[in-house]
């Protein structure tokens, strides 16, 4: 029989792949206003002939250009608040509600007030930063590139339209070639990095108001060919609550946390007294290691075609081994989606 702490893990890696659709989702909706001031600038950029310019001129058109670009990252990231503070509040309640449905016996939990976990998630850093200056240097580094491609195309005598390909890319290219889809691939990993700062500190918050039954907060990295070696080191120790290192470790982290609770007697219970399998199953053990491609070998039948498509799914059954943490190309969670799907996940094991 599973120990409780063993159930938890395994509830939040499920919860972790869910977590990854809502990041896809979120992602988005960011670059999809993005997108509409990027067309706004390349019709700014059409209006003159650039080189035709006075400097004068030339500089007025920067600061058009820089006022899009405010204005387009003054949205996105205000959309991307929007999702987060939404994402925070049902991570601590879906934390709470895994303690109520996954511990053999009730335990009174104290639950975060909304406004303090939207405070934590505003003031802890990530990278040594926090979340509005990370959106604050996003914003500088896009308008940067931008003005940067523009003069040095000043310079070397290029056509406006030139310049506009350089900054749209190239058709044939799939307009992956152009300064602005480094911007928006600068923004993806943000958002992403994001998403997963919001759930981790929320989690966090939880942990910490509960620390009369969490006594430990384990580090769980996703272990494929796209790990990095700092999340791989750090996987499977086990920090003080509130003390140690949190994910995310870089941009783009896929690392997550899981509480661990504690055995009866840490709880002040005299575990001779308590059934034999309720006695087992809160011993305060660290679940032991195991990587993703092992994890998901566990999991029912649907969940991993739900995970890796039917068809990979079928190979994946007959011994090909998962290296990527990723689900089928394209799925996405809307929030209410993912607690839609969590729900029906919690009553399928039930």
């Amino acid at each position: 029989m599973a120990s409780v702490n063993e159930e938890i893990l395994d509830e939040l890696t499920r919860h972790q792949v869910y977590l990854q659709r809502l990041s896809a989702n979120t992602v988005r909706k960011v670059i999809a206003a993005l997108n509409r001031s990027d067309a706004r600038l390349v019709e700014r950029l059409l209006r003159d002939d650039i080189t035709a310019m006075s400097r004068t001129r030339q500089e007025q058109l920067l600061r058009d250009l820089r006022r899009i670009v405010e204005s387009a990252y003054t949205d996105a990231t205000g959309a991307l608040r929007i999702e987060l503070d939404a994402l925070g509040k049902y991570e601590a309640e879906y934390q709470l509600d895994m303690f109520r449905r996954v511990l053999p016996v009730r335990f009174e939990t104290v639950t975060p007030a909304a406004e303090q976990i939207l405070a934590a998630v505003s003031a802890r850093p990530f990278q040594g930063k926090l979340l509005r200056e990370v959106y604050s240097e996003l914003e500088a580094s896009a308008f940067r590139k931008v003005r940067d491609n523009i003069r040095a195309g000043i310079i070397e005598g290029r056509t406006t339209d030139q310049i506009v390909r350089d900054l749209r890319g190239t058709r044939t290219q799939g307009y992956r070639d152009g300064i602005l889809y480094q911007n928006r691939r600068s923004t993806e990993a943000v958002v992403r990095t994001a998403v997963n700062h919001t759930a981790n500190v929320a989690r966090e918050y939880t942990y910490e108001r509960n620390s009369d039954l969490v006594k430990g907060v384990r580090w769980n990295a996703t272990l494929d060919s796209r790990t990095t070696l700092v999340c791989a080191s750090r996987d499977g120790k086990v920090y003080d609550p509130g003390k140690g290192q949190r994910p995310p470790a870089h941009f783009n982290c896929r690392s997550s946390t899981s509480p661990v609770v504690k055995s009866w007697r840490e709880l002040g219970l005299d575990a001779d007294e308590l059934p034999a399998s309720t006695r087992a199953s809160m011993n305060g053990q660290v679940p032991a290691d195991l990587d993703y491609d092992g994890w998901l070998r566990r999991q029912p039948r649907a969940f991993q075609d739900e995970v890796l498509g039917e068809k990979k799914a079928a190979l994946f059954r007959k011994g090909v081994k998962v290296d990527r943490f990723v689900d089928r190309k394209g799925r996405e969670f809307t929030l209410d989606e993912l607690k839609r799907r969590e729900r029906e996940a919690w009553a399928e094991t039930t």
